[in-house]
């Protein structure tokens, strides 16, 4: 994003209609397994992750008909701030902890300022969207 290199290429995931053969699981299984693996405290990263190595469903897109946030919403298990967002702001935080230490590191002041712009477009968009309140303030995180 903040780079004048080439982009990303590479093979994408190919959506099928159809529920892969090989998945033995009911939905419901999916989804008392998927309340399981949360309620853990994993990650949405971490619960595909797990799902696709140890139970052998490639995606619950595929065979749910619904992607693995929106289970999870509806089972009321959503955190506060999403995912993405929190590493984010984690990132922000380690970055800030180095520059404080390392006065004259430019590179990493310029890494946090792009940082801190990556994060403040993804909370417009989820303000945007409803992700989050329109009270939320970045203030509260950091």
């Amino acid at each position: 994003m903040h780079t004048r290199k080439r982009g990303k290429s590479g093979s994408k995931r190919v959506y099928t209609e159809t529920r892969p053969s090989w998945v033995q699981m009911s939905d419901q299984e999916v989804v008392d397994t998927i309340r399981n693996l949360r309620s853990q405290g994993m990650s949405y990263s971490m619960i595909g992750i797990t799902l696709r190595d140890q139970y052998g469903i490639p995606s619950t897109r595929t065979v749910m008909r619904k992607k693995l946030g929106k289970i999870i919403q509806e089972l009321g298990m959503a955190p506060q701030v999403p995912e993405d967002l929190m590493n984010l702001i984690e990132r922000y935080r380690n970055i800030t902890k180095h520059v404080e230490m390392n006065k004259n590191d430019l590179d990493n002041k310029r890494r946090q300022a792009l940082l801190m712009s990556k994060i403040l477009r993804l909370v417009k968009y989820y303000k945007r969207e409803g992700y989050l309140s329109e009270e939320w303030n970045l203030s509260k995180v950091l």
